[in-house]
């Protein structure tokens, strides 16, 4: 029996692994190498791009960039849309003066803003697992 069950575990544990997708975002144009870059990656169309709403959130100085991007692993093939600030002042808020942004941000899908965010359809992409060989 303990064979089986070993088995049962060692299966779940590869079946889990195949089904990982990896996932990376390159930041274009980054004028300054000064504070922090916002991410947020939402799996969901509801409250995109609300923080209530993120299925990812994190945040990374612009000096620890690595080629101006993040790699984010373990996601599930699925629909995806990303948010992404640069925050210069480090202060943790999407700085804006009469609703207008003041800090540079972007979404996936090099969607457009036009009196508010774009919809998570128009910023959403699929994300799929890359084909692993075994031999």
């Amino acid at each position: 029996m303990k064979i089986n069950i070993c088995s049962l575990l060692l299966s779940l544990f590869f079946f889990n692994v195949c089904k990982s997708a990896e996932l990376t975002i390159k930041i274009l144009n980054i004028d300054e190498n000064v504070g922090l870059i916002h991410f947020a990656v939402y799996d969901k169309p509801d409250f995109f791009p609300e923080n209530e709403g993120k299925k990812i959130g994190f945040k990374k100085k612009v000096t620890d960039l690595v080629n101006d991007e993040v790699t984010i692993n373990d996601l599930a093939e699925s629909y995806y849309a990303i948010a992404i600030y640069h925050d210069k002042n480090s202060n943790n808020e999407f700085d804006t003066f009469l609703s207008i942004p003041q800090e540079k941000f972007g979404f996936s899908n090099d969607a457009k803003v036009f009196f508010g965010p774009p919809s998570f359809d128009e910023a959403s992409f699929y994300l799929k697992k890359k084909p692993k060989i075994k031999n």
